[in-house]
């Protein structure tokens, strides 16, 4: 039970390092801009404190932001990890996820649990991308897309889109 517990929790540090990275950031942030805006009140200053509460407010934004990717991220992982055990290796399925690093990483872990680890390194490898591949791909042509809802859609809520009849 214990065992299960902690490779369940190991697993979904492991499917998403950036956006934990990320989260860790914008908590540790969040932390020292509020330690920041209690001296400004316990001092008397008003502008200060209420600049250090707004800029620890768009941290917690950011950290919102990272805990959802987190979730879509295990999300995405399991069905990866599904798709394998059930169907085998397909390159069609990494091609599918290779726009983004976060995806990339949850389709990497997902393999290697499923034995195909070396096989999905090798088609990322293909493709071009290499660790310091950071920003999706869509980023990195057009920056202004990561307000579209489309782009949210995507990043947020992965998986088959259904054609409404």
């Amino acid at each position: 039970m214990i065992k299960a517990l902690a490779q369940k929790k190991y697993n979904y540090l492991r499917v998403a390092p950036l956006p934990h990275f990320v989260l860790g950031l914008c908590i540790g942030m969040v932390v020292t801009l509020v330690w920041i805006a209690a001296e400004f009140y316990r001092d008397g200053h008003s502008f200060g404190f209420i600049t250090c509460v707004a800029i620890a407010m768009s941290w917690v934004t950011g950290a919102f932001f990272s805990v959802a990717d987190i979730i879509s991220r295990y999300r995405e992982y399991m069905r990866i990890r599904k798709m394998l055990s059930d169907k085998g290796y397909s390159e069609k399925i990494f091609k599918a996820v290779a726009s983004s690093r976060c995806q990339r990483d949850a389709a990497i872990w997902a393999a290697k649990q499923t034995g195909y680890g070396c096989l999905a390194k090798k088609v990322y490898h293909s493709l071009g991308y290499r660790w310091y591949h950071v920003m999706p791909d869509v980023l990195v042509k057009n920056p202004f897309r990561l307000f579209t809802p489309r782009f949210l859609r995507t990043a947020f809520m992965p998986g088959k889109r259904l054609k409404r009849d």
